[in-house]
């Protein structure tokens, strides 16, 4: 596809709207969208089904933490925890906003997308290979590095080639959340399955890699078989003469998106590697016991916000701050429901939460680290409705990518001095630190595309949270029964949700 025949249907798509230039902003002018498709109604059904399968694949995900958590020692948790850490900063290295960007294409595009996917593809598989080097090249010049963690984190580095071709964003785009769904529990639930099948072979930690590799290529291989039977869209034969100048031009267009999402890696990952160096392997297998949960339930609001994403975009391009805001205040009421109850009552059974996942006493210290990173939580859910689903919806890449960097320069001298002073407590409370002072800069910079109803989103999670919390204190209730009031909490405010959505018949 030609990138000067899309640059001039953008300019010509915020021509029509009267909207100043975008930032990377790559689409063909888009037929108006269906009503049914731009209800609120319509964006918590498709964020459903995106977060359905985020909960699935981010359990198998969990699964293996918690499998390698009880396999291996403390040490050795540490020495996977740290692969994963880097391996982190390679996957965004190689994704570089292409995912988002791509996404965002295809939800706005009416034409030939055949070229950008195999644009991305190949991007992805180059940027995740140099990724790769560049990580094991510094690793190896820092004198504490072991061996086995550089081929670990070299094993590690080869996934993010293995799933370069994983096209669950083209589904994104296409409001095929559940195809996206799908294929995101391929990937996580083959690389629980290829794991425990590798560490009873006697792999010991190098299955963890190398599962990770097979799930995730399966998992590719997969998404390209689908690909032609359930879109429109399908992989153009490669023009090598001139990929090298398409690929560069894709590049520069999704660079800010690229790099606003590495600065947020270098913010939830960074501080694994301080710890590593500063307090020692077992520091890090602690504190993972710790974040490792909340981190894994961040991602669910990121499944969320990506279900959403599509919608949220086309309510922009269509210039309606009414239909906008609308769609936004429906995603911040329904993330407000998943998350604060349940936050609230976490925060009373930390250390009981950690017993059941961990299964060992070791990990009952990390309590404290459980509870600052449930904080941190809920403000990475703020900023991730605010930044994407607001910001980067609207085309604002670039200010979606200062707010990250200003917080990153903020957490590169927060994180380590603290570390230092405090150890793993002073690692999340400065990772808490930064996520609040990220989430009141997000507001500052979306108050003129949104006005959120924070009463009326609020209100019925926090009170139902309150009460339960109140009661699991008051009465001292065992864990299994704190289970069950939580679980009846939850069932009554769906019911209530689905109610208010007209899905339910009131009485008369």
């Amino acid at each position: 596809m030609s990138h000067d025949r899309c640059e001039t249907a953008a300019d010509s798509l915020r021509t029509t709207q009267g909207t100043a230039p975008s930032d990377g902003f790559y689409a063909h002018p888009a037929a108006p969208a269906a009503t049914a498709e731009l209800s609120p109604a319509w964006v918590t059904r498709q964020s459903a089904v995106n977060m359905a399968g985020g909960v699935i694949s981010q359990g198998l995900k969990f699964l293996v933490v918690i499998y390698a958590a009880r396999t291996f020692s403390v040490s050795d948790f540490g020495l996977f925890s740290f692969a994963v850490a880097v391996n982190a900063y390679i996957f965004v290295m190689a994704c570089f906003g292409l995912p988002t960007y791509g996404s965002r294409a295809v939800a706005l595009a009416a034409g030939e997308l055949s070229q950008l996917l195999l644009e991305i593809w190949v991007l992805r598989a180059a940027l995740g290979l140099c990724g790769t080097l560049v990580c094991v090249a510094i690793l190896g010049i820092v004198p504490q590095t072991r061996p086995e963690e550089i081929l670990l984190l070299l094993l590690f580095g080869c996934s993010n080639i293995a799933v370069s071709g994983l096209f669950d964003w083209v589904y994104q785009g296409l409001n095929r959340q559940d195809i996206s769904a799908l294929l995101n529990v391929l990937w996580q639930g083959g690389w629980l399955g290829f794991t425990v099948l590798g560490i009873r072979l006697g792999l010991r930690l190098a299955a963890l890699p190398f599962a990770l590799c097979l799930a995730g290529f399966a998992a590719a291989l997969t998404s390209v078989f689908l690909l032609p039977r359930t879109s429109h869209l399908v992989l153009s034969i490669p023009s090598f003469p001139g990929l090298f100048r398409r690929c560069w031009a894709t590049l520069i267009l999704a660079a800010p998106l690229g790099w606003g999402t590495l600065l947020l890696n270098v913010v939830v990952w960074s501080d694994v590697i301080w710890l590593r160096y500063l307090r020692g392997e077992t520091a890090v297998g602690l504190y993972a016991a710790g974040n490792r949960g909340p981190l894994a339930l961040s991602m669910l609001a990121t499944f969320y916000v990506q279900g959403a994403f599509p919608t949220l975009s086309k309510a922009a391009a269509q210039g309606s701050k009414e239909l906008f805001e609308q769609c936004f205040q429906q995603v911040y009421a329904d993330l407000a429901l998943v998350f604060v109850p349940g936050v609230m009552w976490s925060m009373v059974y930390a250390e009981e939460i950690l017993r059941l996942v961990f299964g060992r006493a070791d990990y009952v210290v990390a309590v404290p680290i459980f509870r600052a990173f449930l904080i941190a939580l809920l403000l990475y859910v703020a900023n991730n409705l605010l930044g994407t689903g607001v910001l980067v919806a609207r085309s604002r890449d670039r200010e979606f990518r200062k707010v990250l960097g200003g917080t990153t320069c903020i957490f590169l001298v927060l994180s380590p001095y603290l570390t230092w002073r405090s150890g793993i407590m002073g690692a999340a409370w400065a990772a808490v630190a930064t996520q609040a002072l990220s989430c009141l800069w997000f507001c500052f910079l979306s108050r003129d595309e949104v006005r959120p109803r924070h009463f009326s989103a609020l209100l019925l999670p926090s009170g139902m949270g309150l009460v339960t919390l109140t009661i699991c204190r008051l009465y001292s209730l065992s864990f299994s029964a704190g289970i069950a009031l939580i679980a009846s909490s939850y069932a009554a405010l769906v019911l209530l949700r689905i109610r208010e959505q007209g899905l339910l018949p009131e009485r008369a």
